[in-house]
């Protein structure tokens, strides 16, 4: 007996000791992992990955750098994007009028100056129609983002409407989702790396109201990918970086 009770626990410490061994010598530390996947996006999301430098957040949490700056093109009329991707929309608004449906664009790149002017007049029309000055504010930025958490101030995105809306609204609303030209966007934009970047579904993620109107560029594989998941860019880029 006094050999059994000896041997019993010699034979659980080696078969243990063992299989710490085999933990350390097969399975990567994940300081080691994060590493990897770091210096190597390209393999680590997929051969087809492409424009990098336009996978990033922007919103209030992630705003841009103070000393940002950015080189801009032409995209339609006098409207600017990242030269990096303004080619993407212009054959992206000539491939829909190629298919009948004419992409009117009635913002691209905003200055940090143009974002603040264009919420203080917010506030102030909000307060005129009779809101506090701190609910105008609090109602206002859920619309327009702050200076520098807009993805107008890097130049990666496009308010697209059709064009007569100003002929027909007052205002940009939801209502541009039953037009032809989201539905050809629904099916088609992300064939040129833009994505609707705030649903209806996940206003609580994103932090700003639903704008199917409103389209960014963050490459084509990353467009794919996420409109294949359905999620937002807040979501899907926590998993997929």
């Amino acid at each position: 007996m006094t050999v059994k009770k000896i041997m019993i626990p010699t034979i659980v410490m080696y078969v243990l000791y063992i299989g710490v061994l085999l933990l350390f010598r097969f399975v990567p530390n994940s300081a080691a992992n994060l590493k990897t996947a770091l210096s190597n996006i390209p393999e680590a999301t997929g051969q087809r990955a492409d424009n990098l430098w336009a996978y990033y957040l922007i919103n209030r949490e992630n705003p841009l750098s103070a000393d940002f700056t950015v080189g801009l093109d032409y995209v339609q009329g006098d409207f600017m994007l990242d030269e990096r991707c303004a080619e993407y929309a212009r054959r992206m608004i000539a491939d829909a009028a190629a298919d009948g449906v004419q992409l009117t664009v009635v913002s691209a790149y905003r200055s940090i100056q143009k974002q603040q002017e264009n919420l203080d007049n917010y506030i102030q029309r909000l307060m005129r129609e009779g809101h506090n000055s701190k609910e105008a504010r609090r109602l206002a930025e859920k619309e327009i983002a702050l200076p520098y958490t807009s993805e107008h101030n890097a130049g990666l995105a496009l308010d697209i409407l059709t064009p007569d809306w100003w002929e027909r609204h007052d205002d940009i609303t939801a209502e541009f989702e039953f037009t032809p030209q989201f539905a050809w966007l629904s099916e088609n934009a992300h064939k040129y790396g833009f994505i609707m970047r705030y649903p209806r579904e996940y206003q609580d993620v994103t932090g700003i109201v639903y704008e199917p109107w409103h389209y960014r560029f963050v490459g084509v594989y990353y467009a794919e990918k996420i409109k294949e998941s359905g999620l937002p860019l807040e979501y899907f880029y926590k998993t997929n970086f």
